[in-house]
């Protein structure tokens, strides 16, 4: 997949005709304030209906003009030769996708001109990944977070992922709805139970098997870039590995009536990245830290395109800092060989240009003020 065009109105501060994209790499440029985020914000939220910054759409639509509603329109290209595509004349296949959203938060989400339900749709045939300086949280952040990066995987790669989660989220949230009651009806309680049980072993089988994929092409991927050895992930299904979901439940049963809430589950899960045994946020520098980030996301695409036959979009917000103009060109060349689309934004393309591949076709932007003028 690949963003071909956009056409953001209302946007931030975001004011733009058509804007028409490389195929393979693109590059946007500007000082900081200018609008290069909230580019990468729209084309963000026309592949997934949601943003990566912000949940209030007051926050998003543009507040000079007073406007009440910003309007996104775009075409997403379903072709995996990219090579047909150098920018300039668009692949004959791809999706339209138009979506509206107004401050009194109604949504409209068209794909090829038919109003679609669930943004779910969209995101399953537009993979987008964004990288910013936030995604270092992937390493010290909750777990929720590394929860989000693994769902995610799952998702593209399983079809019947996404069912299942949202099974899953329905029945935890209503067996807590009866922990909080003052007087539980347990048989209702084992029923619950029952069900959640088998939906937990069905999300854990899943997540187990990606993460395995996940690791060993993680291992693969990080090799290229002289961080250490004994790099590995380490899965954590969020009960005890040893007991079914059922047994951890019936043993549990007091406890969680006591503190009124489901303690373990697929909704504990987590990911550790760990270097020797120890977590490698404790041992890794910060430059280091953001390219096992970029190790892992690359790791991820390979899982897709693996599983899947998926191509992804990738956003990377301020790629340059922090990185040598070295590890950038392991960056840019590992992605070459993934075919993404990428779209990134920098201070200065001075230092990127120094690492791209000899010969390297791309487009740039310059960006000043919203206003984005391709160069």
């Amino acid at each position: 997949m690949a963003i071909l065009t956009l056409t953001p109105n209302s946007f931030r501060n975001l004011h733009s005709d058509e804007i028409t994209f490389h195929s393979h790499l693109n590059f946007i440029i500007g000082a900081n304030a200018s609008g290069k985020t909230s580019l990468l914000e729209a084309i963000y939220y026309l592949s997934t209906g949601k943003s990566f910054r912000s949940r209030r759409i007051r926050n998003i639509v543009n507040r000079d003009i007073n406007a009440k509603e910003f309007i996104l329109f775009g075409r997403l290209s379903d072709s995996y030769d990219l090579t047909q595509y150098i920018g300039t004349k668009p692949p004959s296949i791809h999706n339209t996708v138009g979506i509206k959203k107004t401050v009194l938060s109604t949504t409209d989400i068209k794909l090829n001109g038919e109003l679609i339900k669930s943004a779910s749709k969209l995101a399953a045939i537009s993979p987008v990944i964004i990288i910013d300086p936030n995604s270092f949280e992937l390493l010290t952040g909750s777990p929720k977070i590394r929860r989000k990066f693994l769902d995610w995987g799952v998702f593209h790669v399983e079809h019947k992922f996404s069912r299942l989660s949202s099974e899953f989220n329905n029945c935890l949230k209503q067996r807590n709805t009866l922990l909080r009651t003052a007087k539980i009806d347990t048989l209702q309680l084992k029923v619950w139970d029952r069900k959640l049980s088998n939906l937990a072993e069905e999300i854990d089988t899943y997540r187990r098997s990606y993460t395995e994929t996940l690791r060993l092409n993680f291992k693969k991927i990080i090799s290229y870039f002289k961080i250490g050895n004994d790099l590995n992930i380490q899965y954590m299904r969020g009960w005890d590995k040893e007991l079914t979901m059922q047994a951890v439940l019936d043993k549990n049963n007091n406890k969680d009536i006591d503190s009124k809430f489901t303690q373990f589950g697929p909704h504990r899960a987590d990911l550790k990245v760990t270097i020797k045994g120890r977590l490698v946020e404790d041992i890794l520098s910060r430059g280091q830290q953001k390219l096992l980030v970029l190790g892992l996301y690359l790791a991820q695409i390979q899982c897709l395109v693996d599983s899947a036959n998926k191509r992804t979009v990738v956003l990377i917000d301020d790629i340059s800092a922090e990185l040598d103009y070295q590890n950038l060109q392991l960056i840019f060349d590992r992605l070459a060989v993934l075919e993404t689309q990428v779209i990134c934004t920098a201070l200065d393309m001075s230092v990127v240009q120094k690492a791209l591949p000899n010969n390297e076709i791309y487009k740039m932007f310059h960006v000043e003020h919203g206003k984005i003028l391709a160069v």
